[in-house]
């Protein structure tokens, strides 16, 4: 493999360097995604979730994990079983057999080039961020041969010999058979102190979330039967008490953004937080794009002619509510101080 072909890049997860901001970069340029990794928690999946499922739309995402020493969370295998559901196998998760399976590679494709990323992260929170890690990531063409014998071994554990697919079964079972609490053998820092006879050192990553937007929409009815029951089926959104509307079509939203929630059925005005998206499997009465919510508290008000009056002073009527709109600040913060739950002084 000559150097012109290849780029090599080291991932120290110091500062800005980190695994985490690297896969949301690449993913977002990927169509097809292969994940290996012997640990999978369920803070750790959350960090890069939104933008596998986004390669799952368009292409492909295939993850194997392991139960070695038990640190796969059955929380994050429940996160995996419902995206599998909802995609039906664009997004698919395979248990591997082999009883210490230890990699840690992340393979992404688009049509002409592969990202392989070998090193010491799992996809967990301090995988993906903690300095303790180090990853050795490679940008070459697809073609050539090195690529093909990672992604062939990658195939090889994918294979029903080496994996088994994730299902609601195993999931009960391992829980079942999980201890409650799962030592980590690891020094406290006084002890890794008193070992080395001096400070123990921990970088950490200079991780920047992507920005909260704010908006506002509208609910105007009420969900069907029909739909109530694909939701049901599909999602953990019954389990978490999440609300949930249809957005009709595609949308903006993504999971932690604000929407100032007009909803008309139930005659209120709420500051609301997205919990979750979907795009169902099958399409329903309603469509098949869903936010997932809860309200923000101390912050809701109902209809009234005096809330009228006031969304008016800040130039919002209810004829103008439907779809989504962006708020800026300064109209995110008038409309704050408009429903702003106000408590009784006893």
């Amino acid at each position: 493999m000559g150097s012109e072909s290849a780029r090599f890049e080291i991932i120290e997860n110091s500062g800005p360097n980190n695994l985490r901001d690297v896969l949301r970069a690449k993913l977002a340029e990927a169509s097809e995604v292969c994940i290996a990794v012997a640990f999978l928690t369920e803070s750790g999946l959350r960090e890069i979730i939104q933008p596998l499922r986004q390669v799952a739309v368009r292409g492909r995402v295939k993850i194997i994990t392991g139960l070695y020493q038990s640190f796969t969370e059955p929380a994050a295998l429940k996160v995996l079983l419902r995206i599998q559901r909802e995609t039906r196998g664009s997004f698919s998760v395979r248990l591997s057999r082999e009883p210490k399976f230890h990699r840690k590679v992340f393979l992404l494709e688009n049509r002409t080039r592969a990202v392989a990323i070998v090193g010491s992260s799992n996809l967990t929170r301090e995988g993906l961020r903690s300095g303790g890690e180090l990853d050795l990531m490679v940008s070459l063409p697809k073609k050539v041969s090195s690529y093909r014998r990672l992604k062939a071994a990658f195939d090889k554990d994918w294979s029903e010999r080496r994996a088994v697919p994730l299902i609601a079964e195993r999931i009960r079972r391992y829980e079942n058979a999980r201890p409650s609490l799962v030592r980590q053998e690891d020094y406290s820092k006084d002890d890794l102190k008193k070992i080395l006879g001096t400070e123990p050192s921990h970088d950490g990553a200079t991780v920047t979330d992507e920005p909260v937007s704010v908006w506002r929409d509208c609910i105007t009815g009420f969900a069907k039967e029909g739909t109530e029951r694909i939701i049901s089926e599909t999602t953990n959104w019954d389990v978490m008490k999440y609300f949930w509307f249809s957005t009709g079509g595609s949308h903006p939203y993504k999971t932690g953004d604000r929407i100032f929630l007009f909803d008309s059925p139930a005659q209120r005005l709420d500051f609301v937080k997205v919990k979750d998206i979907t795009r169902t499997p099958i399409p329903t009465p309603d469509g098949r794009h869903f936010i997932a919510f809860r309200r923000v508290r101390s912050y809701g008000r109902r209809f009234s002619n005096r809330l009228w009056t006031q969304l008016g002073v800040v130039h919002i009527k209810e004829k103008d509510l439907r779809g989504a709109r962006k708020v800026n600040p300064k109209l995110a913060k008038q409309l704050m101080s408009i429903l702003r739950v106000k408590r009784r002084v006893q």
